[in-house]
């Protein structure tokens, strides 16, 4: 299927895109605006997904038919369930956790951005992998130097910004979307 057959289908719809573009840009204003609720609303999302796909987990274990492996199926639900548990009944401890996780995780993806820029360097436009690696690996070490006092509000902070970059990309593909018709 041809980019333009898409952009064709998806410009009949595209006010729903933009609709949808303002919302997440307020969603993450909102988010922004009050990054420490947005930071515990997520924590528990998180969390009662994680009970609910342990749940799922362990009861589909006993129906899977697949009787060899029902123990490691099973533990992976009851992991599932209590690590939910943990995050929905210790917000405070989860919420730690999941920056401490977050931290981590931009730390090492921006090095490993980095390495991989310098492996595709003599690509068009590599630099600019170089400079996202940078970015994580600065924003990664500035959410630890700030531990555990950015705990509160990086992840509500992070989902708000997210939203919003998500919001302003929608709204300005449905104006794409108009231009084309």
């Amino acid at each position: 299927m041809s980019g333009t057959s898409i952009a064709g289908r998806l410009s009949a719809h595209r006010g729903w895109l933009l609709v949808l573009g303002i919302a997440y840009v307020i969603f993450g204003w909102v988010a922004i605006g009050y990054p420490m609720a947005a930071t515990v609303a997520v924590e528990l999302l998180i969390g009662y997904i994680l009970v609910v796909a342990g749940i799922v987990s362990i009861v589909g274990a006993f129906f899977s038919g697949n009787w060899k492996n029902l123990v490691l199926i099973l533990l992976s639900g009851i992991l599932y369930l209590i690590v939910g548990f943990l995050l929905v009944t210790n917000l405070k401890e989860g919420i730690i956790a999941l920056t401490l996780l977050i931290a981590a995780f931009l730390f090492v993806e921006g090095f490993f951005k980095i390495i991989n820029a310098f492996q595709v360097k003599p690509a068009q436009n590599w630099i600019w992998l170089l400079i996202s690696g940078i970015a994580s690996v600065i924003l990664g070490a500035m959410i630890w130097a700030e531990f555990p006092q950015s705990s509160a509000f990086i992840i509500g902070l992070l989902f708000g910004i997210y939203f919003l970059i998500n919001g302003f990309g929608l709204i300005m593909f449905s104006f794409a979307l108009k231009d084309q018709q």
